[in-house]
């Protein structure tokens, strides 16, 4: 059984260690032919690092002789460009944020020192990184050899000092003896001409930000991250998926893998979705006879710190912060078109934000007609997502709920069937004055409903999901085995502006009922009872915040 590649982003390392790799290097003649200065974005842990890394090693002259394709797509089927260039590779995920101008200068100078080393070429460098640069340049243009350079998270830390010090991010897309901005301007002139010695260019990263405020866009080549061809160029495709299941001999219900790591869509021109292949990696790499105990791998949550900078404005939560409840709640949001050339200083403009969460892996196409419906894609963003609201209502004093005093309720629901769960957050809701100002309509009671309830392991929490031709307000599916009940929760609003009158609750309890009669026929229902598990439906009333009745019917 070949090692499972969780965390190894080196080819080389990949296939002389017998470690399963997921081939997808018939994708390479296509790239070829599609331009040869390309940048691909995807969000964090897709995938890119080892697509750096083999694209790196096929057309390495230094590696002509190293077999390394031999059981691959590409590697009995080569293009004429294999192995006929002279790699110079960059990962700026190495550079550190303290002294960011120094740091960047000395890392890309250790490459370019590597460069020649490794090729053995006639070419004294020195401590200016310029200089160098335009040695090696200057050099291959002399002596006709093809330069190919590849730049892995080209934007890693330029992004991390934008959350950290915004100024000094300024500082480094603007300040002339800034090396950054200058690097790229190096690039932009290896390439005017025909007899320019930088014959490929292939650039990754999260977002198009940085190069808009480096070069005021990618005026090198193609960004060629919405086209078709490439939705799966990282990631894995149901396909594959399918492939290493069956290899590894795992036999667990897709649907959970759907919930959890899938949905990803990022071309509008094709309808088939994508699965984060870290995160089915990190599955597989947990998985022994039954589900991991933590679905959600803890770097993944690391990589998404970042929202801190989205929602805040001058230390306070800004508009983005309910664009985020909203999706959190179900709600879709709509954009005309997806932003591909914007500054980092210029999110507070509606259409660059929603572009920076689909950069991000926030949302995901849902579907495309005149606009762009975006959605959150899985249960491990929304997870993600409903950590830090609750982290971020705790800080600002807006609302703090303890969280073992939530799962020990939800566990007497899903032991139980006791419905306290249900009554106890939204006391807290009642009592907490700070949260009323968030609570303006039925989304966002949904949203505490389905924020609170993701923070904890025993259920996955469904908004507006279809059910027989309705659609249930929230339907909470039970995760682990051991989980007995389950529920389908229909909500009723009154504005706290208009006065309760006991015949319109009469009348909303009723509808809800009819509701919740029409769900539980569904087959999604139907199938979980088979299974054992007992169906609670529950009605709830709010009157604005206020909770103002409950049953179980």
């Amino acid at each position: 059984m070949k090692l499972i590649p969780y965390g190894i982003a080196d080819y080389k390392e990949i296939a002389e260690n017998d470690y399963f790799f997921m081939d997808k290097t018939h994708k390479i003649p296509l790239l070829e032919k599609t331009g040869r200065y390309l940048m691909f974005l995807r969000p964090r842990r897709f995938g890119k690092s080892l697509l750096i890394s083999y694209l790196a090693y096929y057309y390495d002259i230094f590696y002509k002789d190293a077999k390394l394709f031999e059981n691959t797509f590409i590697g009995k089927n080569p293009t004429k460009e294999a192995h006929k260039y002279y790699v110079l590779r960059f990962n700026f995920s190495a550079v550190s944020i303290e002294d960011v101008n120094e740091r960047f200068k000395f890392y890309v100078n250790i490459n370019l020192k590597y460069f020649v080393e490794k090729y053995q070429f006639d070419i004294e460098l020195n401590d200016n990184i310029k200089d160098n640069f335009e040695k090696i340049l200057k050099y291959m243009k002399e002596n006709k050899l093809p330069l190919y350079i590849l730049i892995d998270e080209y934007d890693h830390f330029a992004n991390r000092l934008l959350i950290n010090d915004e100024e000094s991010y300024k500082d480094m897309i603007t300040d002339k003896t800034a090396f950054f901005k200058e690097f790229f301007t190096i690039l932009k002139s290896a390439t005017d001409s025909e007899n320019s010695p930088l014959k490929r260019l292939f650039i990754t990263g999260v977002t198009p930000m940085t190069m808009y405020d480096v070069t005021s866009g990618f005026n090198i080549g193609m960004n060629i991250s919405l086209k078709k061809e490439f939705n799966d160029l990282v990631g894995f495709n149901e396909e594959e998926v399918d492939k290493i299941l069956e290899y590894y001999k795992i036999d667990v219900d897709k649907t959970i893998l759907k919930d959890w790591y899938n949905n990803y869509h990022f071309s509008p021109q094709v309808d088939y979705k994508i699965y984060n292949s870290d995160m089915i990696l990190y599955f597989i790499n947990n998985y022994e006879e039954q589900l991991p105990l933590e679905m959600i791998d803890i770097n993944l949550r690391s990589d998404y710190s970042k929202l801190r900078y989205l929602i805040y404005t001058n230390k306070k939560l800004n508009g983005n912060f309910k664009t985020l409840q909203n999706l959190v709640a179900g709600e879709e949001i709509s954009l005309t078109r997806i932003v591909q050339d914007f500054s980092a200083l210029t999110l507070s403009e509606e259409n660059n934000f929603k572009s920076l969460l689909f950069y991000l892996g926030l949302v995901t196409i849902k579907d495309f007609d005149f606009d762009y419906n975006l959605i959150i894609p899985n249960e491990t963003i929304k997870r993600i997502d409903a950590e830090y609201i609750a982290t971020s209502l705790k800080y600002e004093n807006i609302f703090d709920i303890n969280v073992a005093d939530l799962a020990r309720k939800f566990k007497s629901f899903a032991l139980n069937g006791d419905i306290e769960i249900f009554s106890f957050l939204a006391e807290k809701i009642k009592n907490s004055t700070s949260i009323r100002d968030y609570i303006d309509r039925e989304n966002n009671v949904k949203m505490m409903y389905v924020n609170y309830f993701s923070l904890v392991p025993y259920y996955i929490t469904k908004t507006e999901l279809e059910l027989n031709k309705g659609f249930a307000d929230l339907f909470i599916k039970p995760f682990y085995e051991k989980v007995k009940y389950f529920a389908i929760v229909e909500i009723k609003y009154i504005n706290r502006s208009e006065k309760l009158k006991s015949q319109n609750l009469k009348q909303l309890k009723q509808e809800a009922i009819k509701q919740l009669e029409q769900y539980e026929k569904d087959e999604l229902v139907t199938e979980w009872i088979k299974k054992g598990k007992k169906l609670i439906k529950i009605v709830m009333i709010f009157h604005g915040w206020e909770l103002v009745e409950i049953e179980k019917v």
